[in-house]
């Protein structure tokens, strides 16, 4: 399409003719805003992904600090039953059960669980352990345990009232917690 300016016809492009002159971009111009343009996608992509891994955490902090609410209510709802004496045999019990609902990445109880089978960003039950497990999606923000095992794993333990001396026979749990360990298997 043709457009008069100055009295001349010319086609419309992105290079613009001003008096004879070439106005815009040379190819010099053009290569260095799209290396910076270029630079300042990959600092923003990087920020992306430490954002992705700090939202990861804090979901998981939060599951845990739910069931670590969920346990602390078993053990109340037990010691209002008086049956303070049931408190040991949480130790064996799945933590996930302690939530009103489990959460969406948990993939239920198993046995003996291949660990390169179990999909990243999830919760499961080793029923074998008696350990609760998070499998890792980005792992540059937590500890985890071994540098193989991209994984925290958790456990409910218990807690024993100190025992006096000259007392004998077997300690009593008084109470739980769920605490993340460290294995080095």
């Amino acid at each position: 399409m043709k457009y008069a300016r100055g009295g001349k016809f010319c086609r419309l492009t992105s290079v613009i003719l001003d008096r004879g002159r070439r106005v815009g971009f040379t190819r010099f111009e053009l290569v260095g805003i799209i290396f910076i343009a270029s630079v300042l996608s990959v600092l923003l992509y990087d920020q992306f992904l430490r954002y992705q891994a700090l939202a990861e955490q804090a979901v998981m902090e939060m599951t845990v600090i739910n069931m670590r609410s969920g346990l602390r209510l078993r053990v109340a709802e037990l010691m209002m039953q008086d049956r303070t004496d049931e408190i040991g045999s949480l130790l064996h019990e799945n933590p996930i059960t302690w939530l009103a609902a489990p959460p969406p990445n948990y993939i239920g109880q198993l046995a003996h669980p291949e660990q390169h089978a179990i999909p990243a960003n999830s919760w499961y039950f080793d029923s074998g352990r008696h350990e609760l497990v998070y499998r890792l999606r980005r792992d540059k923000l937590f500890e985890a345990g071994p540098a193989r095992e991209k994984a925290l794993r958790f456990r409910v333990t218990a807690v024993h009232h100190p025992q006096q001396t000259g007392e004998g026979g077997a300690r009593k749990v008084e109470g739980v917690a769920l605490t993340m360990i460290t294995r080095h298997d």
